[in-house]
Formats: C-alpha cells, structure tokens, sequence
C-alpha cells in the first residue's frame, strides 16, 4: 500500500491576474457580439464558442474533448479597445494617485522616512497584525499635504475623485484636467514596487496598473448557461447579455478610432464602454442608472451573484438544500423521553439508513427487503457489491432478491425506533438549536417531542415546524452521539444553568402532587409509581383509618435518589 503525504494547507492568498495572464488562460479571443448563426451553431468567436466549453449533453468541447458533465469549461478573453477602471479597484487608484509623484511614481515622502517605515515593517511580530494597515493610513494622511515631491521636486496637483469612476487633476490655476485611463495606467507603472509594499501591496502577485484593464476575461458557458423555451426561443443568461453589450461597444470603438472620428465622440462611447464594464462586474454601483433586461428587469451581474441572501455565499454555501431531511409541524407528547423525538409512519418509510449486510443481522435485513417500501419496518434500496442500486419498489421477484443478499449488499432501510436524527429549529441562533434525538416512530402526521425540551429550541406548539436530519454514515452517527445528545446539552454555556427542566405542567403537576392536603389511595399510589418506573417496597400510609393513604410526597420520595441529601 502506497502511503499518501498528507498536505496542510497554510494559507490562501489572493491576487489580481495580469493581463498576460488573462491572455494565457484564454482559449479563444471572443469578438463577435454574436452567439448564434442561422443554424443555431455557436458562431466561432462568439460568446457561445465550442472552444468555452459545452451544455448539450451529447457534444463535446472544443478545447479538452471532455462532453458536459466532465468539461471545467475553459475563460475566454475580449481585447478592450481602450483600457478601463475596474470597479473594484477605483478606491485603491485614488488611493495611491494621491499618495504619489505624478511625474517619478515616487511615495510623496522624504526617503528617510520611508527607509524608516521599512525597517518597522521588516520587524513585523506575529503579536501585531495590524502594523501594515497602520503604517498605509499614516502615510496616505501624511502625503496628502505634500504639494511638491521630495525625489524630483515637481509640483503636485490635487486629484479630485467623482464615484464611480472618473478622476480629474486640479492645477495650479484652478483648472481642471481629466484623467484618462490610459495616463492613469501609465502613472501607477511608474510605482516602484518597494512604496507598493508600504501601501499594502505585495508587487510580486498584484501590480496596480493591473487595475486598469486592457483585456476582459469571459467566463465558461457553463457559468452562463443558455436555456432553450418551451417554444424553441433561445433565452440568455445576464451574463451573456452584458457581455454582449461590452463588444457592440467596444467594436464601436475600435471602428471609431479607425475612421479618424472627432475624440469627444470617442471619448462618449469609451465611456459607454466603461459604464458597460462597470455594470457587467457590479450592476448596483450609486451613481450610475443600472443596466436593465428588454423586459425592464435590472440584470442580475457578477456582483449580485454573490452578494446577499440569495447570492452564492448565503444562498447556494452557507444554506443549500440536503438529502435525508424532512420537515412538518410539531406537536406535544409528555410520554417520549426528552432525547426522543415521535417521527410519523409516513416519514420514517421515506427517510432511509444505509446498512451493510454482515452475518449477523442478514436474516433481520432479508425481512425488510421482504417488507419492501410499503410496509414499515421495510426498505426502499438495495446496492448490489458491484455499486448497481435496485429500488424496492419496480423490484419484481423480491424473495429471491432477499436471499441473494450477502456480505458487500448495502440495504436502505426505514427509519426505525432507536436510530439517531439531528433535529433543528430555525432559526438556529445557539447551538442546542441542533440537538440528537433517538426515533420513536409514532402514527400520524407530526414530529412529536417532549415538552421540557422546547426552551432550547425556543419552540411552541402554534403551528411551529421543524426540520429533522438523518446521518447517513457510521462517523456521521458516532458524532451525534457523542457530541450533540440532548443529555449532553442541559446545561447552557450561555449562562452556565440548565437550559431544560420542569417547566408548565410539569411544576404544575409536582406542585399539586407535594400539596399538604393531597391524598392518594392505595391503587392510585402503586399505579403512579409504576408509571414511573419505580420497583421496590410500597412506604407505611400516612393515613391508616377509614382506608389506608398516602401523601403526594410519599410519592415524590421514591424518585429521589436513596443518598439524595439536602437541607434547605
């Protein structure tokens, strides 16, 4: 057996991709603002290229071979006709055009001090993770004073920014001049990568004039997937849309630069090509109207997909759906223990356990897949030792299936009494908002649970619906056991007390019970202790004429423990 190093991850470093390297990952230049011909085949070059990847399930990509379910899908690129803002970035641009030489792209401060901030850097301690962020905030505060720069002694002029994206130089006279993309690239090339350090930047992973973008990555197809309309009609992903609007754009441009148009008018659609830009990485930016669908419906663009309750952390990481779950109202029942939850018949025939098949418990499982889907205990799978899964339920000889059943056959069986389920309410704001419960499976149509244990959860029983949970591996199960047991979550860390105890009825009841003027007959004493369990020698009555009685504390002492002590 081969031993396999096991590798440790140490960190996770992020960067911004130059533009070589958008090229080198790109598979084709996407030009066409088209995406489809006549034919209803991606045009070559288009947004919809073979080479990006596929969607129809019996085509295979241009690029790896691979049909759809095995292609990554592969980043195409678009050659901007003249270099943008990313959005992203604009605070970081004003940022270092502020803080440096406009001429020398040197840090606006005497060489000293900037040979002084490098040696507090270099002696940076783990103890002090904020020293680097301190040094930048002083040093932006101190540069944005300097009217000459210390290197060359050439003036400076005062930058004014205007959200999202314009920059504009105020000379000396009061004038103001506009800083275009291309002199604002220009002017971050000039930075040397030793004041980038102490801006914050590490000049070996990210340049800033990277900010500025001269080619425009294309995601895969399979990021914006076109779906084909019940009446045929191809219907685009936002994505592919936008995309779309940022070539029209841009080839108008490179027409327009070609032809020799006036440069107010190529300077217009320039910065149509940024707004396109703009909305295509983030369409909420203030500032700026927001890019709508024909249909008037803004359009859903990078930015959004990530962002918010629906975006992919929230939505699609955080909080997906799961197999193995259900979910339906709650309902009372004092009879189940407080680690037990009552989960409906029709439930428990629907949730599955995977259990291997052993020598041991072969004849109980014969039985289930005899019982089959219908009848609880039954089971709904059986995964042959060759990875084939037969369902119960078309299985037309189950008896012979039941008896080919060997050591390697997986049954799926029911949901049964004992087994282990994490049951949850939301919103889970602690964590006994997941608790292990063992299944007593119980008629009708909702999850039962003890009383005492709605605190936790903050539950009550107007209509109040929870989710339950089956763990489908051996770990998974051990886990619940060990670490989320009802027993185990009694006492809250919130406040170091217990979390359930008798609550309502219960004190209710026990008070009523321990009342002095409470009197129990013999039948009624011994058919109350039984129901709780207690075996053992019945006490003397406290009442021997007419008939023999007992108090409602006789009663309650049985249960307390024989070396139970304690003196109010």
């Amino acid at each position: 057996m081969i031993e396999e190093g096991v590798k440790t991850i140490d960190a996770i470093k992020f960067s911004v991709f130059s533009p070589n390297e958008i090229r080198k990952y790109s598979v084709a230049e996407i030009s066409a603002p088209e995406t489809y011909d006549e034919d209803g085949m991606p045009v070559t070059g288009g947004l919809m290229d073979s080479r990006l990847g596929t969607l129809e399930p019996g085509q295979k990509c241009a690029t790896c071979g691979n049909t759809s379910a095995r292609c990554p899908g592969h980043f195409g690129h678009i050659e901007l006709a003249e270099p943008v803002l990313h959005i992203a970035f604009v605070e970081d641009i004003r940022k270092i055009l502020v803080s440096t030489c406009r001429y020398c792209g040197r840090l606006l401060l005497p060489q000293e001090e900037i040979d002084a901030y490098h040696a507090k850097l270099a002696e940076k301690k783990p103890s002090a993770p904020t020293l680097a962020e301190e040094i930048t905030k002083e040093i932006l505060a101190k540069t944005k004073k300097v009217k000459v720069c210390p290197h060359c002694n050439k003036p400076q002029y005062e930058i004014e920014f205007t959200k999202p994206t314009t920059f504009h130089e105020i000379t000396e006279w009061g004038g103001a001049t506009r800083l275009l993309p291309a002199a604002i690239r220009e002017r971050l090339e000039r930075v040397p990568d030793d004041d980038l350090r102490l801006l914050g930047y590490d000049p070996s992973s990210t340049r800033p004039e990277w900010f500025v973008l001269q080619v425009l990555p294309v995601p895969p197809v399979c990021v914006r997937p076109s779906i084909t309309l019940e009446s045929g009609i191809r219907s685009e992903d936002d994505l592919t849309h936008k995309l779309v609007d940022i070539l029209r754009v841009n080839q108008r441009v490179k027409e327009s630069k070609e032809s020799g148009t006036p440069p107010l008018i190529v300077q217009d659609l320039v910065d149509l090509l940024q707004y396109q830009v703009t909305t295509y990485f983030d369409n909420e930016v203030s500032g700026i109207p927001q890019a709508h669908h024909r249909s008037g419906r803004p359009l859903k663009t990078l930015s959004q997909r990530l962002k918010g309750k629906e975006g992919r952390f929230r939505g699609s990481l955080s909080g997906k759906r799961v197999d193995f779950s259900s979910r339906t109202v709650i309902s009372p029942d004092a009879n189940l223990d407080i680690c037990e939850v009552g989960v409906p018949y029709e439930v428990a025939k629907k949730l599955t356990i995977p259990e291997k098949v052993a020598p041991w418990n072969i004849e109980f499982l014969k039985q289930l897949v005899l019982n089959g889907p219908e009848k609880h205990p039954g089971a709904n799978y059986v995964t042959r030792p060759d990875g084939v899964k037969i369902r119960l339920d078309y299985a037309s000889d189950r008896s012979a299936l039941a008896e080919s059943l060997g050591p390697g056959y997986i049954v799926e069986r029911h949901l049964m009494d004992g087994d282990i389920v994490l049951f949850n309410r939301q919103p889970s704001l602690h964590r006994m908002s997941i608790m292990a419960h063992f299944v007593k499976v119980l008629p009708y149509r909702t999850f039962r649970l003890n009383p005492a244990v709605c605190p936790p959860y903050n539950a009550d029983f107007d209509g109040d619906e929870m989710n339950l949970h089956v763990p489908q591996s051996e770990e998974a199960r051990a886990e619940a056991l060990m670490l989320m047991r009802v027993q185990d979550q009694i006492i809250s860390p919130r406040y170091g007390g217990p979390i359930i105890g008798a609550i309502r009825d219960y004190l209710t009841a026990a008070y009523l019970l321990t009342h002095d003027s409470t009197r129990l007959t013999k039948e009624e004493f011994t058919n109350l202790a039984l129901a709780g369990g207690y075996v053992g020698p019945l006490p003397e009555p406290i009442e021997k004429t007419p008939e023999p009685l007992y108090s409602g504390k006789q009663l309650f002492s049985l249960f307390l423990p024989k070396d139970f002590n304690y003196v109010m």
